[in-house]
């Protein structure tokens, strides 16, 4: 679908300046907009920013694309994105005509580009590419990925509660469980009339009978108590796990929080994205991507059991372990390579 909306002249009203998104479709209504987005452009922060990282953050790990450092969604789902979009509680835009009027306007104005044919919208493009008013996305872009980072480590650390209180559970009266198989296993010595094991064909019908709900009661403690063990060795390393991608997602936020008021100050100066920082855009879709299946971690604690509590634990750091490897592709690994890029805006 191409463009609704294509010239946008200023017009003074008696509540304010603002602009008129004239139709391309003459039996379609204008529509007013606001006339500030472009007003400080020399402001450390775009103000178009705001409905551009309210599209972002509602599908960051959603339907958005986002990946080879470019980001594109359909032009439909940023419609209802930025119409649902909310800034400390109130509407960015007043509905679904006034989004769609912003989104050919920013069009206009370079800050995003659409794909007619496709009927996509370009909201990140390759940073090697991209330049001009466009680059601050990024860093909405990256603001947006923090947003997600604080999200992700609350579910974590829910998630390393309930298997800390599931440890305690299962490790509360392990003796009992053990005391429970011993008292089956001596009740079917007790069934033989020698010192030794009892062989079931030497016991009368009725003894053979007692021989069976004994020998299934005894497999039942010694299978319980085994697994409670090894889910408590488990759980213990699931913790761990949680544990130190916490500690790595906190590290990630602090470096993109910090990146992203670096993008728009080398952005507002340059209009191009900083060669520097080229790695940590191109790989940030890996990150978002492997933080978008976190919500089933919380999901599987809330109702693991001592059954299935291992295979919980097995989804916990199997989620852990692809967020590690997307924060190592992401991040890198070298700090002192990190150090020396932010050193680069100092000079």
């Amino acid at each position: 679908m191409p463009r609704k909306y294509q010239n946008f002249p200023k017009t003074e009203m008696a509540d304010g300046t603002y602009r008129i998104a004239e139709p391309v479709n003459q039996t379609d209504d204008a529509v007013r907009i606001e006339a500030g987005w472009f007003d400080t452009e020399d402001d450390i922060e775009g103000e178009w920013e705001e409905p551009i990282g309210a599209i972002i953050r509602n599908d960051l790990t959603g339907g958005m694309e986002l990946t080879e450092g470019t980001g594109t969604l359909p032009r439909q789902q940023a419609v209802e994105n930025l119409s649902n979009a909310t800034t400390d509680g109130e509407p960015v835009v007043a509905g679904e005509a006034e989004a769609e009027a912003l989104i050919d306007y920013f069009a206009k104005k370079d800050v995003l580009e659409l794909d007619d044919k496709s009927n996509d919208v370009v909201l990140l493009k390759d940073p090697n590419e991209v330049s001009g008013k466009m680059v601050l996305n990024w860093a909405a872009a990256m603001a947006a990925c923090v947003d997600k980072i604080d999200e992700t480590m609350d579910r974590f650390e829910r998630a390393k509660e309930k298997l800390q209180k599931h440890m305690e559970n299962v490790d509360a009266n392990p003796q009992r469980t053990e005391e429970l198989m011993k008292e089956k296993a001596q009740e079917l010595m007790a069934l033989g009339e020698g010192s030794g094991f009892p062989d079931r064909s030497d016991l009368s019908e009725q003894a053979q009978q007692k021989y069976d709900i004994l020998r299934e009661d005894f497999i039942y403690y010694k299978k319980l108590n085994e697994a409670g063990q090894e889910n408590v060795s488990t759980a213990q390393q699931g913790v761990d796990q949680i544990a130190n991608i916490i500690q790595k997602l906190e590290g990630a936020r602090e470096i993109l929080d910090q990146k992203q008021g670096q993008v728009r100050t080398r952005a507002l100066k340059e209009r191009v994205f900083p060669e520097s920082e080229v790695n940590i855009a191109m790989n940030m879709g890996e990150l978002v991507t492997s933080l978008a299946g976190v919500g089933s971690i919380e999901e599987e604690a809330e109702s693991m059991s001592e059954d299935d509590v291992e295979a919980a634990v097995t989804d916990v750091l199997g989620d852990a372990q692809n967020i590690e490897g997307a924060l190592e592709d992401t991040l890198g690994d070298d700090a002192e390579a990190q150090e020396g890029q932010a050193n680069e805006f100092t000079r």
